[in-house]
């Protein structure tokens, strides 16, 4: 052992001793060395290789593949001039999964690591944005223009002139401005019939003579009409030449039994229904007669006084009911009927369900008939099947203390939880009313009502559809919207909202607590005092309105105050307005009602039309007030000065009894209508309900 050096440190040694041993190899060497592979070691790679290089094209091709599909579908099942832009959105956005696609492989590229890692994120980052960028510009352009191209609702509207004959079932015709009724018959061409239609009802807008009578003959076969309803019938002569056969019909509704009449080669046999305003008692029994063993509905209307009213019951005691489960009589008329006639014409309909009684002479308090003592004796004996029973029977003048003993005696638990039948005074028609069934759909403060008589105001409350409110007149009803608050609101089916007068911040409040305003479509408001804020409280909780009246002096500052645009709305009337600020109001509208179809306004200047007829895309009818001194524009005017072709649409000037004038522009006419058959023939397979009745007010 050798000797330590006296300048070496005592742990020297061990150090050295510790120290690992030198090995002539470089590190590479060392590196290189590997542990030996097994056979499933060899397995896995080649999987992963065959994964990295098949599996991100198959997906690229199966999603986009599934792209191209989605797009073909919503192409073919709408076309863009005449669909729901939700398809080609939807189809749009089906690009989506082919973009997910392509950033699925830009994955598996990062993960093989064949590039930078910061390039992967930044090329991810750079996909993200612009896929942003693209739909959202995609979005911008169908949003802007899509509904021009495809409004379905118009496409409902306009069907009546587009299709074909043999598609229409079912047809009701109305008296428009601009003559709907007679653009469709001179639509249908020679020789071409209305075979498949089995439904007609022309309502009380027309008056059918006999030269229409002739004119429908010739492209509908009234053999094979099985419904039919004439509002208003009325013939210069009742010796028609030409007699016409409905001996297919079961649904008869007429408003004169005699003028139709005169129409018959035989009374039809086959009925189940008719509701007629008889013209004699005779009409009565030759109608009934051959039907009463078919007749499940019934409803008579006559005028009958005391000297005939024996000769009207007397038949109603012969008939034999078997079917019939309906019945409506309306008597007119200075006839003293007793309440034992009305059984006499009810006994022998003991199947009845349904009955509805209107007897409009004045009751004197004593009579039976308004006595529901004796009501219910007899129903619940004779009629055992009854299930509804409707009256309104008018009442003489009379005192508060008399009504109530009235009443009294139509609140046993037979009426009121057994049958369910709630009876009320009707202090505006002054007649004893069954609710809600006869109970009135409007109410206006401007009138008297008896809150105090009131039985079942619930029922009353939600049976109002139509709400005015004048807000200047100091009553009852402004107590009752002041009131305490309630859990939910009174009037919770209120369709049609007026108010007139200032409307303060508290009142404001009281309206939306007492009223469901989700259910308000129309919205009236005039004022000659400024409200602003209270009206935009008010008009931001109605988020279903589709119709604003406006007469109100600065609607141009209350217009600012909107933030957002109402895309629901579709009619706007609005008068009164500070004449200095037209300019601004419309360009305000145009962008804060971007989907008007009708508008009614006052006309100021070519300028301003041609402004609004730009702008307002959507229109379908614009209403224009004229003062004496103004003049309107010509069609050719409009053709030069806007985007619509001279027979894309059509201008009238209407005069009223008052002297006023209005243009109204109607757009799309049968003409340009007809160019687009063919592709709303598509969308359009069967046509089973045509209405043709005026929008026009």
């Amino acid at each position: 052992m050798s000797s330590l050096s006296p300048n070496q440190p005592l742990y020297a040694d061990p150090i050295i001793v510790l120290s690992p041993p030198t090995i002539n190899s470089s590190v590479n060497a060392v590196g290189n060395q590997h542990l030996p592979k097994t056979r499933l070691h060899y397995i896995w790679e080649r999987f992963i290789k065959f994964l990295n290089y098949i599996l991100p094209s198959f997906i690229i091709f199966v999603l986009l593949v599934f792209t191209i599909y989605q797009i073909a579908l919503a192409g073919y099942n709408c076309r863009l001039p005449d669909t729901n832009i939700g398809w080609i959105r939807a189809a749009l956005f089906m690009n989506i999964p082919f973009v997910l696609g392509v950033l699925c492989y830009i994955v598996v590229l990062l993960v093989q690591k064949k590039s930078p890692t910061y390039s992967h994120i930044q090329l991810m980052a750079y996909n993200y944005f612009y896929i942003l960028i693209y739909h959202a510009y995609i979005d911008r352009f169908f949003f802007n223009s899509g509904y021009q191209m495809n409004d379905v609702r118009k496409a409902l509207n306009n069907a009546t002139l587009l299709a074909s004959p043999e598609q229409i079932v079912r047809l009701k015709f109305g008296k428009t401005a601009f003559n709907l009724f007679d653009r469709f018959i001179s639509s249908i061409s020679n020789g071409q019939r209305l075979n498949c239609l089995c439904s007609l009802w022309i309502d009380d807008t027309i008056v059918i003579d006999e030269l229409l009578i002739s004119r429908l003959a010739s492209i509908i076969n009234y053999e094979n009409l099985i419904s039919i309803r004439f509002d208003q019938i009325r013939f210069n002569n009742h010796l028609l030449l030409t007699k016409y056969s409905f001996k297919s019909l079961t649904h008869l509704v007429t408003s004169s039994s005699g003028e139709f009449r005169t129409l018959l080669q035989v009374i039809p046999i086959q009925l189940t229904f008719l509701h007629m305003y008889f013209d004699s008692i005779n009409d009565i029994d030759e109608f009934i007669r051959p039907n009463m063993h078919k007749l499940r509905s019934l409803g008579i209307g006559i005028r009958c006084d005391s000297f005939y009213i024996n000769q009207f019951i007397l038949p109603f005691k012969n008939y034999q009911w078997t079917q019939l489960i309906q019945f409506n009589l309306n008597i007119n008329g200075d006839v003293n009927l007793r309440f034992h006639m009305l059984q006499e014409i009810l006994s022998p309909m003991y199947h009845l369900k349904y009955i509805t009684l209107i007897l409009n002479k004045a009751l004197r308090v004593n009579d039976n008939i308004l006595n529901g003592i004796q009501w219910r004796s007899f129903l619940s004996k004779a009629l055992i099947f009854l299930k509804t029973f409707n009256f309104k029977f008018s009442i003489q003048p009379t005192s508060e203390q008399e009504i109530y003993m009235i009443l009294d005696r139509f609140k046993s638990q037979w009426w009121l939880k057994d049958k369910q039948w709630f009876v009320e005074y009707d202090a505006h028609q002054n007649a004893l009313i069954i609710v809600p069934y006869f109970a009135s759909k409007t109410f206006d403060n401007s009138q008297s009502y008896s809150f105090d008589l009131m039985q079942n105001p619930k029922i009353f409350y939600s049976n109002i559809n139509t709400l005015s409110i004048d807000l200047e007149k100091d009553d009852d009803f402004k107590q009752i919207l002041m009131s305490q608050p309630i859990n939910q609101p009174r009037f919770n089916h209120v369709t049609k909202l007026s108010l007139n007068g200032y409307l303060t911040t508290d009142i404001c409040d009281a309206i939306r607590n007492d009223v469901n305003l989700s259910m308000i479509q129309y919205f009236q408001f005039s004022s000659n005092v400024g409200t602003n804020e209270a009206f935009i409280e008010l008009l931001e909780s109605i988020t279903n309105l589709s119709s604003i009246h406006l007469q109100y002096l600065h609607s141009l500052d209350l217009f600012n105050l909107i933030l957002f645009p109402y895309h629901s709305l579709r009619h706007l009337v609005i008068f009164d307005y500070e004449p200095t600020t037209t300019k601004k109001l419309y360009s305000r509208i145009c962008k804060l009602f971007p989907r008007l179809t009708h508008l009614t306004t006052d006309y100021h200047s070519r300028r301003n039309l041609r402004y609004l007829l730009k702008k307002l895309i959507h229109l379908e009818e614009i209403t224009l007030r004229l003062s004496q001194d103004q003049h309107a524009p010509s069609q050719s005017w409009i053709t030069q000065y806007t985007r619509w072709r001279r027979d894309s649409f059509e201008l009238r000037v209407f005069k009223s009894a008052n002297g006023e004038r209005r243009l109204v522009l109607w757009i799309n006419t049968n003409k340009n209508m007809e160019e687009r058959r063919h592709s709303f023939k598509k969308m359009f397979h069967t046509i089973t309900d045509i209405k043709l009745h005026s929008v026009y007010n």
